[in-house]
């Protein structure tokens, strides 16, 4: 009984001292703030059924990161298997995962007009990036023609396509968020 206030208490140290760090850590490792918080609630739950011994472990809060690293791995590791299974899209990268939001954002998505918001993504390009962008998208030349007639290697004109569709996303987010949210 004595030994398990003590634990009890124990725990609640270690809850104000470590779960900030921990959290962080994770974060800081996972780069995604829902998986850190899970896998912090995950650790301190290990922590709590093991508090019993943790009164004699030389270093509870050394424990705490040790478990904290083991999910790290553990979620690459399953990172790494999912990925290892998952056929590339058409131009090499690797689909876009689901989640729980796929059905209402659908929703939403068909009732959007796409057409009347494309132009106004597409206008907050550069001159030379719309040219590329119609090239490849539009009239669907080949990338070595492209890299061709701009006097590049072909990797060098891959590259500029993925900056390019890491802007239009950012562009077209904010075209959304200027037009859709609410």
């Amino acid at each position: 009984m004595w030994n398990n206030r003590r634990a009890e208490r124990l725990f609640d140290q270690l809850c104000e001292t470590w779960y900030e760090k921990v959290l962080h850590y994770l974060y800081f490792s996972l780069r995604d703030e829902q998986s850190a918080r899970d896998a912090v609630q995950e650790v301190f739950l290990i922590a709590w059924k093991k508090r019993l011994e943790l009164l004699s472990h030389p270093n509870p809060g050394g424990f705490l990161f040790q478990t904290a690293k083991h999910f790290v791995c553990k979620a690459r590791r399953e990172g790494f298997r999912r990925l290892d299974h998952e056929p590339l899209t058409a131009d090499g990268e690797l689909p876009e995962q689901a989640d729980g939001t796929d059905a209402i954002e659908q929703a939403l998505d068909r009732a959007i007009d796409e057409n009347a918001y494309i132009e106004a993504v597409l206008s907050r390009l550069s001159a030379d990036k719309r040219t590329l962008y119609e090239l490849y998208y539009l009239q669907n030349k080949p990338m070595a023609e492209i890299a061709s007639a701009y006097g590049l290697e072909e990797p060098a004109v891959r590259m500029r396509y993925v900056r390019l569709r890491r802007e239009i996303r950012t562009i077209a987010a904010q075209v959304a968020e200027e037009n859709f949210l609410f």
